[in-house]
């Protein structure tokens, strides 16, 4: 016989031949009891150097000499193979880099342990705020996140939903792209019994469960503070009219101007996309009027940093001219000159708590009921708003 060396304890006296499996020598080593063929470090070494090839449970058999029921049966600890064999077997999965294979599991028991994410944009900390907080709470609790950003386009939304369910998530995260123009795609889904979480910018219309920024809260807390800084003719740089975080705020801001005995005026109450563009229009456009503003209050952290950096171009002082103010509390108005006053939605809270909800759902079945939760947020005041005089 020739010296055969067992791979797992390198020795060689304990060896013996074990009969024949697929036309080849099979060896059990007495010392550690492990089976193995005289192709095993071959067939490893064959796998490794194929490392874009995915390891499956017939690799490793092949690789050990055994049957493809007993691998698969050691990897999921059943009682019918030896520990000796189990041991051996998942030392082998992972020398040869082997994962399950996830979408084959989730034809057997339905379930994949992955969320799907649409947010608008990855490049905004704003929104990836948001991811991180979602990823935090379903690393927590077993589940993988797999995320897709519609760039506030809504086909790429639509294709996003459809791509994500494809690859049979678990449930469906989602916040909306500024122009939807249907729910359609969200609702296909929903009528399946798919779990499904709206969050920041939702879908109000829809039996989902919705987490929402406390936006009417924000926009009075932003409106005051520029009233009590001493300004009258305060200006709002708004989004597009249908979403719902645009007449919220909208409704915010028109709630202290009464408060104070302010008559709202329609032309400063200015909307846009968003836009670098758009947004300097409406800024050239209120520095027009007979009586111009004495604050500009944007709906979001990036218009009122787009006012920012265009009042300074035009030599116009902030604050002492004009101040101004964001919402949400993005990691640029941090970083600007002067300082950004904003309010913090708590962006990464929002993300946490529509995870959380998810994970409700799942675990409540059909008996589960949907829920609206409200995070709130605070005031942040910098430099922007500071008028010398107050």
């Amino acid at each position: 016989m020739p010296r055969v060396k067992c791979p797992k304890c390198n020795k060689v006296e304990t060896i013996l031949k074990s009969g024949f499996i697929r036309q080849k020598q099979r060896y059990v080593c007495k010392e550690c009891n492990y089976n193995f063929t005289l192709h095993h470090e071959n067939r490893k070494a064959k796998h490794q150097a194929r490392r874009n090839y995915h390891t499956t449970i017939l690799d490793i058999a092949k690789a050990m000499g055994i049957s493809a029921t007993t691998v698969s049966r050691a990897l999921h600890d059943h009682p019918d193979i030896s520990r000796q064999t189990t041991a051996a077997i998942k030392e082998m999965a992972v020398e040869m880099d082997y994962h399950p294979n996830l979408l084959a599991r989730s034809f057997v028991n339905r379930k994949t342990n992955t969320i799907g994410v649409i947010i608008p944009n990855l490049e905004a900390t704003f929104f990836s705020s948001m991811l991180g907080g979602i990823q935090k709470v379903a690393s927590q609790s077993g589940y993988r996140v797999i995320m897709c950003q519609s760039n506030e386009d809504h086909q790429t939304e639509v294709d996003n939903v459809h791509a994500l369910m494809d690859s049979r998530v678990d449930g469906l995260l989602i916040c909306h792209s500024m122009e939807n123009l249907s729910y359609d795609h969200i609702k296909v889904y929903q009528d399946r019994g798919v779990p499904i979480v709206h969050f920041y910018r939702v879908l109000m219309e829809s039996a989902t469960s919705k987490v929402l920024a406390n936006n009417v809260e924000g926009a009075e807390n932003i409106t005051q503070h520029l009233l009590d800084r001493g300004c009258r003719r305060i200006a709002i740089i708004l989004g597009p009219n249908p979403l719902l975080i645009t007449k919220e705020r909208l409704s915010g801001y028109l709630n202290m101007l009464k408060k104070s005995d302010i008559a709202p005026d329609q032309k400063i109450i200015c909307y846009t996309d968003y836009s670098q563009l758009k947004v300097i229009a409406a800024v050239d456009q209120l520095l027009e009027l007979p009586e111009p503003p004495d604050a500009i209050f944007c709906i979001s952290d990036r218009s009122a940093i787009y006012v920012l950096k265009h009042l300074k171009k035009r030599n116009i002082k902030v604050p002492e001219t004009i101040a101004v103010a964001g919402f949400g509390n993005d990691l640029m108005g941090e970083l600007v000159e002067p300082g950004l006053t904003t309010y913090d939605v708590q962006t990464s809270r929002i993300g946490e708590t529509a995870m959380e909800i998810m994970l409700d759902q799942m675990n409540g079945g059909v008996a589960y009921q949907s829920e609206l939760k409200t995070v709130s947020g605070e005031l942040v005041i910098r430099e922007s708003s500071q008028k010398p005089e107050y």
